[in-house]
C-alpha cells in the first residue's frame, strides 16, 4: 500500500461472514488502487495471539466498520472490546466509525452510543431488507458512504500535511535565522577572543624573554659558585679522607654562603668521591664475599646433616608404615568366609598348610565342599572380592612371589601355553596325559625358595568333573586365569 492508504478495520460476527466477504468484493476497486487496505480477524496467522492482533489493528485503524446484526450485538467480545474501543477512538477523532446494518435489529438504544453516528446503508435500512432490489444495491449504497468517508479523511489528512509542512517550513526559517544570528554572535566573539589572545601571547612572550634572560644570568652565577665549591671540596679531600666533622661543617657553611642546593653539592661530591668510594666498596665486597662463602659452606654442611637426618626419619616412617600395613589385612568376602586361618598360615610361613587352606576356602565360597572340586561354572562365577582377598594375602606374605595374579602374569607371558607355564613355575608333570600329563603333587615345593608363581598349587587341581575329564582339565586353568583377569588382579 502507498503512504496515503487508509486502514479499514472490519468488526463483525462470524455468522455474518458471507455478508462481510460480499462487502470486501464491493470494496475491492479501492483496495486494488491502494486507497484503502482492509483487515479482519481472518488475516490472523497461525501461531499469533488473536486477541493481541485484533486490539493492535483496532487501535491503528483509520476507519472502523461495525457490521451490525443480532449476532453481532449478542457477541460479548464485539460489545466489550471492539465496539467500546471504536467509540472511544471515534470520540477522540482518531478514527471514523461507520455502523453498517446487515440485518434488522434494534441498535440505537443509549448504552451502544451509536445513535449519534450516521449509519449505512441510507436511512439505516438493513442490507437484508425488501426495500432493496438485491444485496448488491444495498452494498453499493454502503460503498458510496464509505467512499465519502475515505475522501473526507484524505482531504483532512492532506490539509493536516499541508499545515504541518507550512509549520515545518516556518520552523526551519526561524531556526535558520536563529542560527545565522548565533553564528554572527559567535564570529564576533571569536574575533574578540583572538585579538585578546594575541595581546596576551605578546605580553607572555615578552615576560618569558625577560624571565629567561634573568634565569640565564642566575644560572651562570650559580655555575660559578658551584665551581668554587668543587675546587674547595677537592682541596679538602686531598688534605684528608675520610673528611673530619670539623672540615664537613666548614664546607657546609661555605655552601650556604654560596647559596648552593643540597642536590647539586651532593652531585659534585659524589663525582669527586666516586673513585675513593669504589675502592672502598670493592674491599668491603671482597670481605663480604669471603664471609658469604664461609656461611654457605656452613649452611651446606648443615643441610647435608639435615638431609641425612630426614632420610633416616623417612626410612623409619616407611618401615613403621610397612609394619602397620602388614598388621592389617583386607579379609573381605561376599560369601561370609573367614580368611583369618589362611592369613595366619601365610604370615607364619606355613606354605603347605596355606596351600591346602586355599583350596578349602575356595570350595566353601563356591559351595562345593561336598564335591571336593570346582567345576568350570564355579570358577566363572567365583566372586571377585573373595578371589582378590586370597590373592592379596598370598602376594603380601610371599613378598610378591606367589599368588594367582603372579601366575596369571606368567601364563600370559608364555603365550597361554601350559607346558611352558609348568616349566616357568617349576611344576613337574607325569607322562601319558594331556599337556604332558598330570602335575605331580610331589613336585610342589612349599617354601620361599620355590620359583616365582610356584604357589598356590591349587591351580593344578581346581577342576575335576566326572563326565568329561579332558574338557575340564584343559579349560579349568584357562577359566581361572580369565577370572583373575576379569577381576583386575
Amino acid at each position: 500500500m502507498t503512504e496515503l492508504s487508509l486502514k479499514v478495520f472490519c468488526s463483525y460476527s462470524h455468522k455474518d461472514e458471507s455478508l462481510r466477504e460480499e462487502l470486501d468484493k464491493h470494496l475491492s476497486p479501492f483496495i486494488h488502487s491502494g486507497l484503502i487496505s482492509t483487515w479482519s480477524d481472518r488475516k490472523i496467522l497461525p501461531g499469533e495471539v488473536w486477541d493481541d492482533e485484533i486490539k493492535n489493528n483496532l487501535k491503528t485503524a483509520d476507519i472502523i466498520l461495525l457490521l451490525i446484526s443480532a449476532d453481532f450485538l449478542a457477541s460479548k467480545y464485539c460489545w466489550e472490546v471492539e465496539v467500546n474501543t471504536a467509540i472511544e477512538r471515534h470520540k477522540a477523532k482518531k478514527a471514523c466509525v461507520i455502523p453498517i446494518i446487515l440485518r434488522s435489529v434494534y441498535w440505537k438504544y443509549p448504552p451502544l452510543n451509536l445513535a449519534q453516528i450516521q449509519a449505512l446503508p441510507k436511512n439505516a435500512t438493513p442490507v437484508e431488507s425488501r426495500d432493496w432490489h438485491n444485496r448488491d444495491e444495498a452494498f453499493t449504497n454502503v460503498v458510496e458512504g464509505i467512499w465519502a468517508a475515505v475522501e473526507k479523511l484524505n482531504r483532512e489528512r492532506e490539509e493536516r500535511q499541508q499545515q504541518q509542512e507550512a509549520q515545518r517550513l516556518q520552523r526551519e526559517q526561524e531556526e535558520a535565522e536563529k542560527l545565522r544570528r548565533q553564528q554572527e554572535a559567535v564570529r564576533s566573539q571569536r574575533l574578540q577572543r583572538e585579538q585578546e589572545e594575541a595581546d596576551r601571547l605578546q605580553r607572555e612572550q615578552e615576560a618569558e624573554r625577560l624571565r629567561q634572560q634573568k634565569e640565564a644570568e642566575q644560572q651562570e652565577a650559580y655555575a660559578n659558585n658551584l665551581s668554587l665549591y668543587e675546587q674547595e671540596f677537592s682541596r679538602a679531600v686531598k688534605a684528608e679522607y675520610p673528611i673530619s666533622e670539623y672540615v664537613r661543617n666548614g664546607l657546609k657553611q661555605f655552601q650556604q654562603s654560596l647559596k648552593l642546593r643540597d642536590e647539586d653539592v651532593t652531585r659534585v661530591e659524589k663525582t669527586i668521591l666516586a673513585p675513593l668510594q669504589e675502592a672502598e666498596r670493592i674491599r668491603k665486597q671482597q670481605e663480604a664475599e669471603s664471609l658469604q662463602r664461609q656461611q654457605q659452606e656452613a649452611e651446606r654442611l648443615k643441610r647435608q646433616q639435615q638431609q641425612e637426618t630426614e632420610k633416616l626419619r623417612l626410612k623409619r616412617e616407611q618401615e613403621e608404615a610397612k609394619r602397620r600395613l602388614q598388621e592389617t589385612d583386607d579379609l573381605s568376602s561376599d560369601k561370609g568366609v573367614d580368611y583369618r586361618q589362611l592369613r595366619d598360615l601365610l604370615k607364619a610361613g606355613k606354605w603347605k598348610e596355606a596351600d591346602q587352606e586355599t583350596l578349602q576356602v575356595m570350595l566353601k565360597v563356591a559351595d562345593k565342599e561336598k564335591e571336593g572340586w570346582l567345576d568350570i561354572d564355579s570358577i566363572k562365577k567365583f566372586p571377585c572380592t573373595d578371589l582378590r582377598t586370597i590373592d592379596q594375602l598370598w602376594v603380601k606374605y610371599s613378598n610378591g612371589r606367589f599368588g594367582f595374579s603372579v601366575q596369571k602374569k606368567i601364563w600370559l607371558e608364555v603365550g597361554e601355553k601350559w607346558n611352558a607355564f609348568y616349566t616357568r613355575v617349576g611344576w613337574q608333570v607325569s607322562a601319558g596325559w594331556f599337556f604332558g600329563g598330570w602335575v605331580k603333587e610331589g613336585s610342589i615345593k612349599h617354601d620361599l625358595n620355590a620359583p616365582v608363581g610356584h604357589l598356590p598349587g591349587v591351580v593344578c587341581c581346581v577342576s575335576c568333573v566326572r563326565d568329561n575329564w579332558l574338557e575340564a582339565y584343559e579349560k579349568a586353568g584357562w577359566y581361572l586365569f580369565s577370572r583373575v583377569q576379569t577381576c583386575k588382579l
